[in-house]
């Protein structure tokens, strides 16, 4: 087996037990035996525990930021409509991976609270946002005030979904929806105001 070969073994195996297993249950060892590999060859392919999980973080940046990809070419110059929907694909890749937001997976590697923020793929979905305010003329305090209600949304629905905490028949993505475009809601109805007091 090629170097290359065994560390997208090993980054897919991590994945899986990540997902399984949670921070409190993983384990290179396990990792190992599923690969078939002595137990020292996880850390010893990334030079250490750290850079393993520093790996796997950056292996799932890149799957987020594909889906990322295809949804800012599929809406074009349509920020509202992409960043509505890299929000929904933000939330169901924090339900997929639910470790994610677990505070200790990001301090195993030292990156404490910056965390996902850091990753390629939630600037794209950051960009997108930032674009539709810059379009409407929006400040930068009005754009992180409701950047944040957008990031409590989404850590939220994955952590109430996570812990199955959901009320019976509840359809959770089409819950988050509804939610996401009240803020939008609120947002164009402040800029209305706005708009309306310019004019007076």
């Amino acid at each position: 087996m090629s170097e290359r070969n065994l560390g997208e073994l090993l980054i897919e195996e991590g994945i899986r037990q990540l997902k399984a297993q949670g921070m409190d249950g993983f384990s290179a060892r396990a990792v190992a035996e599923a690969c078939h590999v002595s137990c020292a060859a996880p850390f010893k392919h990334f030079n250490g525990k750290k850079e393993f999980l520093r790996s796997i973080a950056g292996r799932l940046d890149e799957e987020l930021s594909e889906t990322m990809e295809e949804i800012c070419e599929s809406c074009g110059d349509d920020h509202k409509t992409a960043h509505l929907m890299m929000n929904d694909a933000y939330i169901q890749f924090l339900c997929k991976y639910a470790f994610l937001i677990d505070p200790s997976f990001w301090q195993a590697f030292e990156q404490p609270q910056a965390g996902i923020r850091s990753w390629r793929s939630f600037h794209m979905l950051e960009e997108q946002f930032a674009a539709y305010c810059k379009e409407h003329q929006l400040d930068y305090h009005v754009w992180k005030r409701y950047f944040y209600n957008f990031q409590t949304l989404a850590y939220g629905s994955a952590f109430v979904v996570n812990n199955g905490l959901l009320l019976e028949g509840e359809e959770p993505m089409k819950r988050v929806r509804e939610i996401a475009c009240r803020i939008y809601r609120d947002l164009e109805t402040m800029q209305d105001a706005e708009y309306k007091a310019d004019e007076t």
